[in-house]
């Protein structure tokens, strides 16, 4: 099982200046997840990153069906702040913009509720991932998540529009 891995990563992951640690399975949440904090905002809101085996969370909802043949790691940030209704469609077309430069996942917009997540999913096979591919992509989706926050909540909260996040990013360009 991929989460046998956990506390490997989260020795690695401390190694590399994150904070971490693992939950085991447990009655209330059927699945083991592991979590990063890698970045405290100047509001001191966390950001932290979930990761958890696909195949776990899928056996927890559906015991007979939730079986896939391979080993994936799913790796979940949500951002510490709401959507305000009246964003809706200015954060949707900048996220979507955001989502084609990306390397790896991709943010995501939930409207019931209002909030905005970053979700990639890995091939982790059942050993998992080695350690330092784990800690790079962690990396990775740190650095995106968190230099786009501030262009991210701006339209989010409505003290922005796209038009205006976009002409203020690209202004520097020419």
């Amino acid at each position: 099982m991929l989460s046998t891995s956990f506390p490997d990563y989260v020795t690695a992951l401390e190694a590399a200046g994150f904070g971490a640690w693992h939950e085991d399975s447990s009655a209330e949440v059927r699945f083991a997840s592991l979590f990063v904090v890698f970045h405290i905002d100047d509001d001191g809101r966390k950001y932290v990153l979930q990761a958890f085996d696909a195949r776990e969370l899928a056996r927890s909802l559906d015991p007979v069906g939730g079986e896939f043949p391979l080993g994936l790691l799913q790796l979940t940030f949500q951002y510490p702040f709401d959507v305000q209704e009246t964003s809706f469609p200015d954060i949707a077309r900048w996220l979507h913009r955001l989502n084609n430069l990306l390397p790896i996942g991709s943010f995501l917009l939930s409207e019931d509720d209002q909030c905005i997540c970053h979700r990639s999913t890995v091939p982790a096979g059942e050993a998992g991932l080695p350690s330092d591919v784990l800690v790079e992509m962690v990396g990775i989706i740190r650095r995106f998540c968190v230099d786009l926050a501030g262009a991210i909540e701006a339209v989010a909260t409505g003290k922005m529009s796209y038009q205006e996040v976009l002409s203020e990013l690209t202004q520097g360009d020419g």
